[in-house]
């Protein structure tokens, strides 16, 4: 996606999230937008039709109402409707991940995916969780993931950091030290 594009969906998630902010309706929007393109996902004749430059976008306010309006909230459904009249469907997948993203930080939540070695134990997990929580003071979504190559230990990823305490990840720095040395 273009970088145009990126500030675009950053602005409609801006907008989105302040506008769900005040109502009190961000868990609402947030569930409505994911449900809207799972079933886009699902659905290729939805997906297709929203995609598509050649379909009026009176029509697509239509089609929108008719299948989704009902289990929608009604900012959700104002939002599709802005999205369609300004010929922004394209920006509806990076909205979902801004609009994650805001309603994340606005919970005081860190997603953090954690690559163990092998399956680690649920009070291992819990550890991590906390010990996780307590560096960052925020309340921390751990998902944990298995690599059998990475040997041993732990690599975990929050945002743009990355720490690394698998074995393999301290061989490889073991390694490059000493070949500076020599």
């Amino acid at each position: 996606m273009a970088a145009q594009d990126t500030r675009a969906a950053k602005r409609y998630a801006t907008a989105l999230f302040e506008a769900a902010r005040k109502t009190g309706a961000i868990d609402a929007v947030e569930r409505d937008i994911n449900s809207v393109l799972g079933l886009m996902q699902e659905t290729p004749a939805l997906k297709g039709m929203w995609e598509s430059p050649l379909v009026p976008a009176g029509r697509k306010r239509d089609i929108v109402s008719k299948l989704l309006g009902d289990g929608l909230h009604p900012l959700t459904l104002s939002f599709l409707r802005l999205l369609v009249d300004k010929r922004r469907e394209d920006v509806l997948e990076p909205v979902q991940f801004e609009l994650r993203l805001l309603a994340d930080r606005a919970r005081h939540l860190l997603r953090a995916e954690a690559t163990f070695a092998i399956d680690p134990t649920s009070e291992e997990k819990a550890a991590l969780q906390r010990s996780l929580q307590n560096r960052t003071g925020e309340d921390i979504q751990l998902t944990v993931h298995v690599d059998p190559s990475i040997l041993g230990g732990v690599i975990v990823r929050m945002q743009d950091t990355i720490i690394d305490g698998s074995v393999r990840g301290t061989l490889e720095r073991l390694r490059e030290q000493l070949l500076q040395e020599a």
